[in-house]
């Protein structure tokens, strides 16, 4: 015993025991750290998603024209997303495979009489020659194509139509005396097509940085009724000062029995400084 005592107090008073006090104190200051770094990234993070309840669709003009509609956007896993938008967390389970990120967008292409008087004066109906059905019936087939850019560079956006105007002739064969009479007037194909720019992004620095979710195109009857996305995807996983824990160890120890140096293999109480 008491050459085990000697041997422990040799080891506290050597230089040794010094620096594995050092290191020890090294992790847990290390760890009150990360610690605190995930406390307040928690914050951030309940911040985050209150504002994204009561945030609202914003619409921004931007410098090339093109409208942007953004609203604030949910981080959550799919088990807290049930409790913040229960839509989005339903289809968020609905999805195959492991789902990063979900946006959700409802909107109205709509276009009033002026809008439309607008385009089709820039773009007038191409009317095609009639055929004839009998001696008082003619078809009239004629298509109407809208590009909604100004530039001319994107013609990503567009609306095509096609139809037959059907028209009736009666009345003798004195033209002051014939009556024309619409017998029918049918849509028979379209061709839709919309340029949209979607995604997330942050905004803003600090304490104002906000993760929104945003979407954007130049067609002029765009009109956002619902905007909502979520990352769930989070929280990613820590690599570094994850914590204690306990498993297998291999150590380089201190033998006080016989007062040397010694490999020591068991079980222990280990600080993780780095997980792979």
């Amino acid at each position: 015993m008491k050459k085990f005592l000697e041997g422990l107090w040799k080891f506290v008073n050597s230089k040794i025991f010094g620096y594995i006090m050092i290191l020890v104190f090294a992790i847990l200051f290390l760890g009150t750290c990360s610690s605190n770094t995930k406390l307040k990234d928690e914050s951030d993070r309940k911040d985050q998603n209150i504002s994204a309840m009561s945030d609202t669709i914003t619409e921004v003009r931007l410098k090339n024209n093109e409208l942007q509609v953004k609203t604030g956007a949910f981080m959550a896993t799919e088990k807290e997303l049930k409790d913040l938008n229960s839509d989005l967390a339903k289809r968020v389970s609905e999805q195959k495979g492991k789902v990063v990120t979900l946006n959700r967008i409802v909107f109205n292409l709509t276009q009033e009489r002026d809008e439309l008087q607008r385009w089709k004066d820039d773009h007038p109906p191409v009317v095609a020659p009639p055929s004839q059905v009998n001696d008082s019936t003619w078809n009239v087939p004629w298509s109407a194509k809208y590009v909604y850019d100004s530039t001319g560079v994107d013609t990503s956006n567009y609306d095509i139509y096609a139809g037959i105007t059907q028209i009736g002739l009666r009345g003798p064969y004195d033209l002051g005396k014939v009556s024309v009479k619409l017998n029918s007037s049918d849509l028979t194909y379209r061709d839709s097509k919309m340029s949209m720019v979607w995604g997330q992004k942050w905004e803003g620095v600090g304490k104002n940085k906000k993760l929104v979710v945003y979407a954007q195109t130049s067609h002029p009857a765009f009109e956002a009724k619902l905007l909502k996305g979520t990352y769930v995807d989070y929280p990613k996983r820590d690599h570094w000062f994850t914590g204690f824990g306990i498993g297998p160890q291999i150590d380089i120890g201190y033998d006080f029995m016989n007062n040397r140096p010694a490999f020591v293999v068991g079980v222990g109480i280990h600080y993780n400084i780095y997980n792979f």
